[in-house]
């Protein structure tokens, strides 16, 4: 039996010495490389935190004290440790294991987390409501040195000397989050990691010095008001201790022995200290060198030659020629993620245009501006985990001449809502938002980026498009950086249907129609619109016709055309890939309605109100029921419904 088959839970860690724990660090290091590596995760941020982890448990009892991980890529050895060591070949599958920590899966989860910066909001809360319920827990927050550049963690840490609480912050420094940590916060760490060491050890001095028969205590507050203005010039640290933390380190986050009896010294202490770990992000597996970055996110191994799963081609063409679809049998080349379509076409756009510039927040590889960056280095900037700060970088941009495109990702771009509406729309400033990963992604409720449409386009001074394919895609982008105001495009994690046949020039806020049915509408947006056709082509076997309209804007809804194909239709179908609470379809109506356009029967179909859990993109499409035969059939049922069917002709 290995020394991890022998542990049944975190309280067996106790019993074991530093030298044990070193080698359940080996053996959970191999396990948790070969387990991810087969079903994909986020693998480099567990392996650059493991000893961490095993040391943090074997003293603390997290069932009752409280473990607060920032994001929470880093949560997978926690959960090996707590129970789910069976299951971790379940991660991010349907019904398997959250990518991120989960209050649903385990007591020792505190939170189910999933964007960066806000753990030390969180633990001081927890500090304070224990403090009050007088429990005698105690908390930790492991906090990555890329989350520290986020503005929240230092109006918490601003705030945290006022509560009068115990807490422990681990800064986890790996000099990395997605893609190498930016800006000057990382220049400090950087000279911290090269300073001299500063721990504790300044108190026993002191402590000594004040034992000195008749002078000690004089001697020893001189020295000390000495001793802290040269250490705000040559220790490490002083930016944490002006925030009321006592600051620790930096030292080794992989020396186990260190580990157990620094954090056993530091568990007697109490008011607010800060512990700086030095660790490698991908430590123990042999491409850290080579590519960290890759190892932040995996992609799980195939077990045998994948089988391309590809969304049918939309086929685009203007109020239906008559040509047939190409045989359901047709080979189906690979396509190119719309990340790249996005990605190739801004580079295009830039080397003809010198006022554009790129702008992200560490997402410089998921977004594709990583391409932009290697081309034309000095009009591409990644601000770090700071949405907010991008898009108020972007009205600056704005106002001062150039035209930013601002690539985040759908979920995190909620992040810097109020700066897309005091300093983007409220300043009439151009700008193009590109919402990568809109719509359904493999990680789950804390990355969908189903809330989009409603969150922006109650805002004035908004455009927003969402392309049907790659070729639509690059229409709306040169579109867009032409535009006035602010134009948001929302696409997906997924590759980008080819159109087919030429795609009709994009016009602000106007429809294509792509399909003539007799029957009802079928008004799509995004990625939407491949399907509708798909499901028209079905509906039109069982004799239902089916207009498909491609509504290529959210905003402004294009009532003219939406009106001229219900006119001869008793049902209308809208479709979206978005909560279904203020989003497309609501616009649809909401457009309707104030144009004084008789609205028939309408049939609303997007994703039902109510966080979506993870699980690969493909089986979420296919569970929320958005496939071509999902929805032909629900329509089929809406045709035949007594309500829809005295409306017939």
């Amino acid at each position: 039996m290995s020394l991890f088959d022998s542990i049944r839970g975190p309280g067996d860690l106790a019993r074991l010495s530093p030298e044990e724990l070193t080698e359940l660090a080996r053996e959970m290091r191999l396990e948790l490389i070969e387990t991810i590596t087969k079903t994909g995760g986020h693998l480099g941020s567990g392996l650059g935190v493991l000893e961490m982890t095993i040391a943090l448990h074997s003293l603390y009892d997290f069932s009752k004290d409280r473990l607060v991980f920032d994001v929470g890529h880093q949560c997978y050895p926690h959960k090996m440790l707590t129970g789910r060591r069976d299951r971790m070949d379940t991660m991010r599958m349907d019904d398997g294991l959250c990518g991120f920590p989960h209050p649903n899966e385990s007591e020792y989860d505190q939170f189910h987390t999933g964007h960066a910066g806000t753990a030390i909001s969180l633990a001081l809360g927890l500090a304070a409501a224990d403090k009050l319920a007088g429990n005698g827990r105690r908390t930790v927050a492991v906090v990555g040195d890329a989350s520290y550049g986020a503005g929240v963690a230092f109006e918490a840490m601003n705030a945290a000397s006022e509560l009068d609480v115990d807490l422990l912050v681990i800064l986890n420094d790996n000099e990395m989050s997605i893609s190498p940590t930016v800006g000057a916060m990382s220049r400090y760490f950087t000279r911290m990691r090269m300073g001299p060491l500063y721990t504790g050890a300044k108190r026993e001095v002191h402590e000594l010095i004040k034992h000195i028969p008749f002078i000690g205590e004089k001697v020893d507050k001189s020295l000390q008001d000495s001793l802290n203005v040269v250490r705000s010039v040559l220790t490490p640290g002083h930016v944490f201790e002006e925030f009321g933390f006592e600051y620790f380190g930096p030292m080794d986050g992989h020396d186990m022995p260190r580990l157990v009896h620094t954090l056993t010294d530091l568990q007697e202490r109490g008011g607010l200290n800060l512990l700086h770990l030095l660790t490698d992000k991908g430590a123990g597996h042999a491409e850290r060198e080579e590519d960290p970055q890759r190892l932040h996110g995996i992609k799980p191994a195939p077990a045998e030659p994948p089988v391309p799963m590809e969304v049918p081609a939309p086929h685009l063409r203007v109020h239906g020629d008559g040509e047939a679809d190409p045989p359901a049998d047709a080979p189906t080349p690979k396509r190119p993620a719309y990340t790249n379509v996005f990605a190739d076409k801004l580079v295009e756009l830039a080397e003809s245009d010198p006022s554009l510039v790129g702008i992200t927040a560490a997402m410089p590889d998921g977004t594709g501006l990583v391409q932009l960056a290697k081309a034309i280095p000095d009009r591409f900037h990644d601000v770090g985990i700071c949405e907010q700060h991008a898009v108020g970088l972007a009205g600056g941009f704005a106002k001062g001449g150039q035209r930013p495109v601002v690539a985040i990702y759908s979920t995190f771009l909620q992040r810097g809502y109020d700066q897309v509406f005091q300093e983007l729309a409220i300043q009439g400033a151009s700008c193009v938002l590109a919402m990568d990963r809109a719509g359904l992604v493999d990680d789950g409720c804390t990355h969908h980026g189903l809330f989009d449409i409603a969150y922006l386009r109650t805002l004035p001074n908004t455009v927003l498009m969402a392309p049907a394919c790659a070729e639509e895609l690059e229409a709306m982008l040169a579109f867009a950086v032409d535009s006035p105001g602010v134009v948001g495009i929302r696409y997906p994690r997924d590759s980008a249907p080819a159109a087919g046949k030429p795609v009709p020039v994009v016009e602000h806020g106007k429809a294509v129609t792509l399909r003539e049915g007799r029957d009802l509408v079928l008004c799509a947006y995004g990625t939407m619109v491949p399907l509708a056709q798909a499901a028209a082509s079905l509906l039109a076997e069982e004799g239902v016709e089916a207009t498909v309209l491609n509504a290529r804007f959210a905003k402004p809804i294009d009532v003219e055309s939406v009106a001229e194909v219900l006119e001869d239709s008793s049902l209308l179908v809208t479709l979206e890939e978005h909560a279904l609470a203020a989003g497309f379809g609501a616009a649809v109506l909401e457009a309707l309605a104030q144009a004084g356009v008789p609205i028939p029967a309408t049939l609303m179909i997007g994703v039902p109100d109510g966080f979506v859990e993870h699980g690969t993109r493909a089986r979420l499409l296919q569970k929320l029921g958005f496939t071509p035969e999902a929805l032909a059939q629900r329509i089929l049922e809406a045709v035949g419904d007594p309500a829809y069917a005295q409306l017939k002709h």
